[in-house]
């Protein structure tokens, strides 16, 4: 490699890191809100989930369910590690898993470009529905109730909700979220401690859809939390790696310019003597 490649080389690599330095801190400002807006809704969801778990919380002697639905939470954006890619193998196991039970897959909607990207290749098949831009505006929960409106226009017994929960800014994991469908709250007994202003079974129905909105607003707000800190963890290690290989080029380029500049003033010297 010539001196003037290399130098090119050094002059590219230093604009990169430039980049990913710039894209790291704008990952760790929105990681703040994202995180503020996160912890500010898990005792939202909390609250509701613990009156509605008792009862939508599929236990090991239930019978398995005919038909499911799972909605899986991924980026509309990449360069945030590998948040992405290990919801699209969840979703591939649990396809693998029911195929090999005998047993129909689940109905699958997915949240974000990047998991309907991963999965395009050899599971396009089995995407009922994909949304797109979801993260183009603030996460709210206008905008679980819409998700959660389309996912029970498609009727299941079972609805899982794939996403990846925040545990740290370097520590996320896949977690499903699964609960029995709305047809359970009318089963006898069900609520019979409580008192109803209205028709109980509408008040049911809307109770559910307006639990399954809480967990999917709460399980956006992880997602988003998990996707800022794995940006800012990635853009950091980038402009680490990128700083590492313009240490290693200068001094390549160092050394080369010095070789040549000793050869030229050898040459010059021989020259000299040669007169």
């Amino acid at each position: 490699m010539s001196l003037k490649m290399l130098s090119m080389r050094i002059k590219s690599t230093t604009s990169t890191a430039k980049i990913t330095k710039a894209m790291k801190m704008v990952a760790a400002a929105k990681l703040k809100g994202a995180e503020r807006m996160m912890l500010s809704a898990r005792p939202f969801a909390t609250s509701i989930g613990s009156l509605m778990e008792p009862h939508l919380t599929p236990g090991e002697e239930d019978e398995k369910p005919e038909t499911s639905l799972l909605l899986a939470v991924t980026s509309d954006k990449g360069l945030c590690g590998g948040i992405n890619s290990r919801v699209v193998k969840e979703i591939k196991l649990q396809m693998a898993a029911s195929e090999e039970a005998g047993e129909a897959p689940p109905t699958l909607m997915l949240v974000g470009s990047k998991g309907r990207d991963g999965l395009a290749r050899t599971h396009a098949s089995y995407i009922d529905t994909s949304f797109d831009e979801t993260y183009s505006m603030p996460v709210t929960f206008s905008l679980a109730s819409f998700l959660a409106e389309q996912m029970l226009s498609k009727p299941a017994d079972q609805y899982t909700l794939l996403y990846n929960k925040f545990l740290s800014v370097i520590s996320f994991d896949v977690a499903p979220k699964t609960l029995k469908g709305p047809a359970v709250l009318g089963a006898s007994g069900v609520f019979d401690e409580y008192e109803f202003e209205g028709e109980k079974e509408d008040i049911l129905a809307n109770l559910y859809q307006f639990n399954l909105a809480t967990q999917l607003y709460s399980s956006l707000l992880e997602n988003v939390t998990s996707e800022q800190a794995s940006k800012m963890t990635a853009m950091d290690s980038a402009t680490t790696n990128a700083n590492e290989m313009i240490d290693k080029l200068t001094i390549i380029y160092n050394r080369r310019r010095q070789a040549k500049v000793t050869t030229e003033l050898t040459e010059i010297v021989a020259g000299a003597e040669s007169v």
